[in-house]
């Protein structure tokens, strides 16, 4: 699907235009090989890199072809299943600013809306609309994992199956960040460097101050990965002492059960036995039984077994 994006002259905000103006946004999700041949025609866009565009798992980079400027970048998303995030591209050239997709991500439901203010509307501004929203993204989904973990760190002895579940899907969610960040950062300040993207001085601040945040992201990141690790080592040590205490448990009742069962089965056996004829037969053996109860419990005892 291609779309086209152009500022509205009365507003500051952005509406759907039905065919290509130059300097407007063109937005492309999901396109097909038709579609593909008709960017690739029409705008003079390398078709290699329109397919690497819709690859969700395209690394962040930065190329310059033919004064085509390619970015591609990584943004998280819940729209794929069994995915955390998915990569897209940018093409930045003089006459057009194109992004290219696999997925419609919420990045880009954020900012191709009637609600998002454009004051200027230009290739620069909107990259760094896209860098700003993106650490943004990455930034509140970090928070939010920090605090689900901090959460359920509040009473480890309360977490269940579910919650475990939960942590380790947030440490997956963590470690795909974590691996795509550092080429991100480079991304960011490759285009901060390089000529073929020109910001005017405001907007150089502010991928400046992005990168720092990324940075700080990334630390929050790492930190609240250690700490599900921490938390899932302790699930793990719980659930191993229970067990084992629960073992011991069956142990002990079972040789408790073994006693009287024994004795109860030498006196059926057809031989001569002590006290066989006796008519305290029963009391006797009772006696005996819970004598050597006794002497279980205190062995156990001291052995700690049991407390």
């Amino acid at each position: 699907m291609i779309e086209y994006y152009n500022k509205s002259k009365e507003k500051d905000k952005i509406e759907k235009i039905d065919k290509f103006a130059k300097g407007c946004w063109i937005d492309v999700t999901n396109p097909n090989n038709e579609e593909m041949k008709f960017l690739s025609q029409e705008f003079k866009v390398e078709e290699a890199n329109l397919y690497d565009g819709i690859d969700i798992h395209e690394n962040p980079r930065f190329e310059v072809q033919d004064k085509k400027t390619y970015i591609y970048l990584t943004a998280p998303t819940n729209k794929i299943k069994h995915e955390h995030d998915s990569s897209f591209l940018i093409v930045y050239t003089k006459d057009f600013f194109m992004t290219v997709s696999k997925n419609s991500l919420e990045i880009f439901d954020k900012i191709l809306n009637s609600k998002t203010k454009f004051k200027r509307f230009n290739n620069s501004r909107n990259l760094v609309k896209i860098l700003f929203l993106l650490s943004r993204l990455f930034e509140k989904s970090v928070h939010k994992i920090l605090k689900e973990t901090k959460s359920n760190r509040a009473d480890l002895s309360k977490l269940k199956n579910k919650d475990i579940a939960k942590l380790i899907d947030y440490e997956d969610t963590l470690n795909t960040y974590i691996a795509s960040f550092g080429r991100t950062i480079n991304t960011y300040s490759r285009i901060l460097r390089d000529k073929s993207v020109k910001f005017v001085k405001d907007d150089e601040e502010i991928v400046e101050d992005l990168i720092i945040d990324l940075n700080e992201t990334l630390d929050l990141g790492k930190q609240t990965l250690k700490k599900i690790s921490n938390m899932r080592d302790y699930y793990s040590t719980k659930l191993s002492n229970d067990l084992n205490k629960t073992v011991t448990l069956l142990t002990v009742a079972t040789i408790f059960l073994a006693i009287p069962t024994l004795i109860s089965s030498i006196y059926g056996m057809n031989i001569p036995l002590p006290f066989q004829n006796s008519k305290q037969l029963l009391p006797i053996l009772g006696t005996i039984v819970l004598g050597v109860f006794g002497i279980l419990l205190v062995i156990l005892k001291k052995t700690k077994l049991i407390r």
